[in-house]
């Protein structure tokens, strides 16, 4: 059997077509979205970075014998981001009895989508 009348077909081709773009279209509007997310996301762990690497600079600038713990709070100008800083004694692995203080710095974004970030550093008394 022959198809003679062709004029459906034409139709049917337009339409495949058209359902071919539309999902490939699709795709590519799911890939931007899901790129500017991971954009996000790594603007927003920079950003902690910072603040805990900030944090740490001013432990260091009073002396890090004399740091101090804080609970975790906002950071004032940085509206989204919140830190805690924790100090805890080591182990005292060579037997002086010298313990070692363990400060850490973690930052966390309560709007991005960015992980926490720590920062750590130990302080050894001579």
């Amino acid at each position: 059997m022959r198809v003679t009348d062709e004029r459906g077909i034409a139709l049917l081709e337009v339409v495949t077509a058209g359902l071919i773009l539309s999902v490939a279209a699709i795709g590519l509007a799911l890939m931007f979205s899901l790129g500017m997310s991971f954009i996000t996301a790594e603007g927003g762990e920079r950003i902690a970075v910072f603040l805990a690497q900030q944090r740490m600079e001013e432990l260091r600038a009073i002396g890090l014998a004399r740091a101090f713990a804080e609970a975790e709070r906002d950071i004032p100008g940085f509206p989204g981001f919140r830190r805690t800083t924790t100090i805890v004694g080591g182990t005292d692995l060579d037997g002086s009895g010298e313990v070692p203080r363990v400060i850490t710095v973690s930052v966390r974004s309560t709007i991005r989508q960015a992980g926490p970030v720590t920062v750590t550093a130990v302080y050894n008394r001579h």
